[in-house]
């Protein structure tokens, strides 16, 4: 299941650092057990941080139901994207 969103201009969401976007991601909601799902933000110029090929994390939100309400977009976004780029910057500023 995926839905987009389009957040209006912020300084709250990072930017994607293939593309600079903070404002529009699809986010992605896949079962991984048979009673937990992961949910992800992807850029919409295709980056995703929680990829296992970006940056080996796989840091993903998990909800037993999976879905793209609002409340799991914005998890999305503040944990699986924000906190995984965060996490990255850190990493490379050592």
């Amino acid at each position: 299941m995926a839905r987009k969103v389009k957040y209006k201009e912020n300084k709250y969401i990072e930017p994607c650092p293939k593309c600079g976007n903070n404002t529009e991601f699809t986010i992605h909601s896949e079962q991984c057990a048979e009673d937990c799902c992961e949910i992800w933000a992807v850029c919409k110029c295709g980056y995703d941080p929680t990829s296992y090929e970006e940056h080996g994390s796989g840091n993903r939100v998990e909800d037993v139901w999976g879905g793209t309400d609002d409340g799991n977009c914005q998890d999305a976004i503040r944990f699986a994207w924000n906190d995984t780029l965060r996490e990255a910057k850190k990493k490379l500023s050592l």
